[in-house]
């Protein structure tokens, strides 16, 4: 007795009418099939494909990070079918479609036997084998409505995938077939195509896999989600027709150990992730940026471990593109707007050897007493002692800051703060790491401020008219040099060395921001802690071989200063013309005890007049402080408080007298007031003081 003779008629009655739906098939696909077009151009589905990864781009197309957007599938790149491996290409043809290269889209004698083996499995209550080949099953991954619904296809679904196969066939070439086939096939759970399968399952792309992983990669095909143990058996049949066959052991510990766990595909790209995490908003997305992924990882490399709470950037001074932005582990920690604290000080600086307040040999005092504004001194800081400029602004100092604030005038100090696009308020600045970075760009630049930029300009004219000057090339220079090293060369001279960089850190200390320029790049490092180091490597790591400093402008007066008593080692500095000296006097205390002037120091002083009388005091002082200590400004009288004094600075040329309690004239000097005009571009770089802020440093 048969096997259906023990199921009973009704079974064979449903076996034999499935066999009268099969040999209809096949009748009906030997006759003649539509003509008209049913499946798309191969570029027209390459171009449709979208990776389920965004990717972002360095200057030169290289990939910097790849940030997963779509969470329905897993897809990667289009995979050419040219860089597939041989065996991939050979496990494919011989486990889903040997006549691959001899048909035209349908396999005629595989689907005659087929169809006549369907019968007995019908009738045996098997499942029955297919006969679709691999243009038939890339017909259905094309078009859903021919793909597999439920168990089996219906007559009408297998007619017309048989029609669009023979449509790509027509169309497009072989390898096109296999390129894409290999690219829109699911292979297991969510991953689809070739390139997520091998990155997923074996961590490598599609050219590197060999005979082993071929097998089981295609044994996938039939069934992406099916256990590990019937893959295992269905690799074994497909490797017995390969030539040599790889051994079914090893396939079935492969599949074991591959199959049996999650996959893990982690981001191929990693080297700005953060920046990738607030850049990248669609899936399959490219997004081109100004970053070059040679100095990026130089500056990954040079930050170490220290990368995780650090965030540093990379300007190139000539067009303010970013070069390198790292900003943490997680967000973006390179635009988070954070205290400045003395980080402006070389602004600050500037803004005093510009009107005249100072110069490079200058000498300040560096304790809490007398000063014109209130403040509150943190341990260990202010040594009570006098220290030049020069020495001042290289250690950030705290209280010689003050004391220029003073003679400079808050509104001052905020409308070249607001030229340099660093908004303050009530006396303090929060900025992003590039944006502080930016205006010491324009210190490298000769005092010329332009945009910083991270994603390319369309035209070279987008951004014409976005340069207009902040500092005079003199003073720019002059607030590098101080901030430089120097070494000594064999002549006796001295040189300066190729970078400038300050140090600064906010009040609580909460903030430490290192800043500095070579000639080729502006490089700007902020943590939570001291990272004046991390400055050097990352400033050697880009820029291992500086040029050295620019020469000084014309204009600017080199003297050999030295100090009395000799608070510092003598030494070459540059001036503004009119304030020159090769002496400086740096005692505050006359030899009998008796007060003298401190500020203002003699020569001539520049107020601006966009500011309006009386929003710039000057500060007068005298050391030490004594009782009834009496100021006269031409023979007018000034009020003061322990021998310090406030005056709207007047132009014209002006005598100062400090006198005792009992009108006694201890000391006099003289000095002179002159009216600086700013410019039209100056004027005009100048926003009102409450603009909102502008776009987002991404936009720019």
């Amino acid at each position: 007795m048969t096997a259906f003779q023990r199921r009973g008629y009704p079974a064979r009655r449903t076996a034999l009418r499935g066999a009268r739906y099969s040999f209809l098939f096949a009748l009906a696909v030997m006759t003649t099939l539509p003509a008209r077009a049913m499946a798309p151009d191969f570029d027209t589905v390459r171009a449709a494909w979208r990776s389920s990864e965004a990717r972002l781009l360095d200057r030169h197309g290289q990939p910097l990070a790849e940030l997963r957007l779509d969470f329905s599938e897993r897809r990667l790149d289009w995979v050419d079918a040219r860089t597939l491996s041989p065996p991939l290409v050979r496990a494919l043809l011989v486990a889903e479609d040997k006549r691959f290269l001899e048909h035209s889209g349908v396999d005629w004698t595989a689907l005659a036997g087929a169809t006549w083996d369907n019968i007995w499995r019908t009738l045996e209550g098997r499942r029955p084998r297919g006969a679709s080949t691999l243009t038939m099953q890339l017909a259905g991954l094309i078009d859903p409505a021919l793909s597999l619904q439920g168990k089996r296809r219906s007559v009408g679904q297998k007619w017309d995938q048989a029609a669009a196969a023979r449509d790509i066939e027509r169309r497009w070439n072989k390898a096109q077939i296999l390129e894409a086939y290999f690219n829109l096939a699911p292979f297991r759970g969510e991953l689809r195509g070739i390139s997520a399968a091998s990155h997923g399952l074996f961590g490598k792309d599609p050219g590197s896999i060999d005979a082993r992983e071929a097998v089981v990669l295609a044994a996938l095909l039939r069934g992406p989600n099916a256990p590990p143990e019937r893959v295992a058996r269905r690799a074994c049949a497909v490797a017995k027709r390969l030539s040599p066959p790889p051994p079914c052991e090893a396939l079935q510990a492969l599949a074991e150990r591959t199959l049996s766990q999650r996959y893990r595909l982690e981001p191929r790209w990693q080297d700005a992730l953060p920046l990738a995490r607030r850049l990248l908003r669609t899936p399959g997305e490219r997004r081109t940026t100004t970053l070059d992924v040679r100095l990026q990882k130089k500056t990954l490399d040079a930050l170490g471990s220290a990368r995780r709470d650090a965030a540093a950037i990379v300007l190139d001074n000539l067009t303010g593109e970013a070069l390198a932005w790292v900003g943490g582990e997680d967000n973006d920690a390179v635009v988070r707007r954070l205290p400045a604290g003395s980080a402006i000080q070389p602004f600050l600086y500037g803004l005093a050897l510009e009107q005249r307040w100072i110069s490079a040999a200058s000498v300040l005092d560096d304790s809490p007493t007398l000063l014109a504004l209130p403040a509150r001194p943190a341990a260990g800081e202010g040594s009570g002692r006098l220290l030049s400029v020069r020495s001042a602004l290289s250690r950030s100092a705290e209280f010689p800051a003050l004391r220029l604030r003073a003679m400079v005038g808050d509104e001052a100090l905020a409308q070249r703060l607001r030229q340099l696009e660093l908004e303050s308020s009530a006396g303090s600045v929060r900025a992003a790491l590039p944006d502080l970075a930016n205006a010491y760009r324009a210190l490298a630049n000769e005092g010329l401020w332009s945009p910083w930029l991270l994603e390319p300009v369309s035209s070279p004219s987008e951004g014409a008219g976005s340069e207009r000057r902040v500092w005079s090339p003199a003073v720019a220079w002059l607030i590098g040099d101080l901030l430089s090293s120097r070494s000594s060369q064999a002549n006796g001279g001295e040189r300066r060395l190729g970078f400038a960089r300050a140090h600064g850190r906010s009040s609580d200390g909460g903030t430490h921001w290192t800043i500095g320029w070579t000639r080729r790049y502006t490089i700007a490092v902020r943590g939570s802690q001291p990272i004046e180091g991390l400055w050097q490597s990352v400033a050697q790591a880009v820029d291992p071989l500086p040029q050295e400093g620019l020469p000084p402008p014309a204009g600017l007066e080199r003297t050999r200063v030295h100090f009395e008593p000799d608070i510092e080692p003598e030494r070459d500095e540059f001036f503004l013309p009119g304030t020159r000296q090769a002496f400086v006097d740096a005692t505050h205390d006359l030899p009998d005890g008796r007060p003298r002037i401190v500020l203002p120091a003699p020569g001539v002083k520049l107020v601006s007049a966009a500011i309006p009388g009386g929003r710039q005091p000057l500060l007068f002082e005298a050391r030490p402080p004594q009782p009834g200590l009496v100021w006269h400004i031409n023979g007018e009288r000034v009020p003061a408080v322990e021998g310090r004094a406030l005056w709207a600075p007047r132009p014209g040329r002006h005598r100062l007298v400090l006198e005792d309690a009992t009108g006694l004239q201890i000391e006099a000097t003289e000095f002179e007031i002159r009216l600086e005009h700013p410019t039209a571009d100056t004027l005009s770089a100048l926003p009102a003081p409450r603009t909102p802020p502008g776009p987002t440093p991404a936009s720019r």
